[in-house]
């Protein structure tokens, strides 16, 4: 047997489970999303520190913090936190939050320190500030409708010994090739990834976009000086709640991410950085993730064994896939014509996406928020020069 036949079997092998995994992840997407939304509703009287943790202007910020500001909700704050008083964009925000009569919208300026993830710190500033039992972070890139703290609250106290309730997130209308191929992977590869977990081992995990948890929770994972050195520290509050006996809940809502005109430099990046991320928190499934890239399986054997009736129509199934993954997302998921014209990069994601796959295992350096820092194992960080 020839080399070239070992490598055709390990392909045949590969594409198989691809294949599984494929099926099963359009599976649990129709499943996630056809359930109907329960009737039973919580208490919508809790109030509620919303949390956004600042570094710079993103793409659109004014208008996304907006959206937070303006809820259907009784009683809620909204805390705009900096790391210090240097950041350019803390006088902008300042000037937002004095426009702002109803609700309270803060601006809150931290110098702690509490390890080599920034963000922490930044975080711990506004934890401390906030004034009401409940704090819903979420990152600063994200949008959401009037409805958000009323669905995500109730969802809360829906639940028994809930601990959490996090959300997937989606861009429905790239306007660049970059963003274009970011907003494929989140809906082809990311939600997906998450609903299979999901459907294995339970949600044992947090996501940035959005976590609606107690302060008293977070204090009896250690508080945020336990994840003050760890990259993924939504992960790490999701997961640390999540061995502490509590349940995490995955929301219905998913809420808008907006990249703004994203360059293929900074998909790139920001794919790469998650990759790694990912690895370092989860190895086992990051590993298991490789071979969930059907396409580029299927692609490889028609290079390996040249066009064929069984290459070609190998290739032409792992295509059908991953479009009928693309028609179920858009049907259930993000619902917007804008997204239709760019479906045509999902081949070329494909590869991109196993490129930077393997890529991720060749180094833990990645680039974050200006800084150069290296992943240790178990998924600390250390600034590097």
């Amino acid at each position: 047997m020839t080399i070239a036949d070992i490598l055709s079997h390990v392909l045949l092998l590969c594409l198989a489970l691809a294949g599984l995994y494929q099926l099963c992840a359009v599976f649990c997407v129709r499943e996630f999303f056809s359930q109907a939304n329960s009737d039973v509703k919580g208490p919508s009287n809790i109030p509620v520190s919303i949390i956004k943790p600042l570094e710079g202007i993103d793409a659109e910020l004014d208008e996304n913090l907006s959206t937070f500001s303006h809820q259907e909700y009784p009683e809620y704050e909204v805390l705009l936190g900096f790391s210090g008083h240097a950041d350019s964009a803390a006088h902008v925000m300042t000037e937002i939050a004095a426009a702002c009569a109803e609700p309270c919208v803060r601006v809150v300026t931290s110098s702690k320190d509490l390890g080599a993830n920034k963000k922490v710190s930044n975080l711990q500033g506004l934890v401390e500030s906030a004034q009401y039992p409940l704090l819903a972070i979420s990152d600063s890139d994200m949008r959401v409708d009037r409805f958000y703290l009323r669905n995500i609250v109730n969802e809360y106290y829906r639940g028994k010994n809930v601990g959490l309730v996090t959300c997937l997130y989606k861009i429905s209308a790239p306007q660049t090739v970059g963003a274009a191929l970011e907003s494929m992977t989140i809906a082809l590869d990311f939600i997906p990834s998450v609903l299979v977990a999901r459907r294995l081992e339970g949600m044992t995990f947090g996501l940035g976009a959005s976590m609606l948890l107690s302060a008293k929770a977070l204090e009896e994972i250690g508080g945020l000086s336990a994840i003050a050195d760890y990259l993924a520290d939504d992960y790490q509050i999701g997961n640390r709640l999540w061995k502490k006996g509590y349940t995490i809940i995955l929301s219905e809502l998913v809420i808008e991410n907006i990249v703004g005109p994203m360059h293929i430099r900074d998909y790139f990046k920001h794919q790469l950085r998650w990759a790694k991320t990912y690895r370092a928190s989860r190895p086992k499934g990051f590993a298991g993730y490789g071979i969930t890239h059907v396409f580029a399986f299927s692609l490889f054997l028609l290079i390996l064994r040249g066009p064929s009736v069984l290459t070609m129509s190998i290739l032409g199934a792992a295509a059908a896939l991953r479009f009928t993954m693309a028609a179920v997302m858009y049907q259930k998921v993000v619902r917007s014509r804008q997204w239709i014209k760019w479906i045509v990069f999902i081949p070329l994601k494909d590869v991109l996406s196993f490129g930077i796959w393997v890529w991720s295992f060749f180094n833990r350096n990645v680039y974050w928020r200006g800084k150069n820092y290296k992943i240790i194992k178990g998924g600390t960080i250390r600034e590097v020069g």
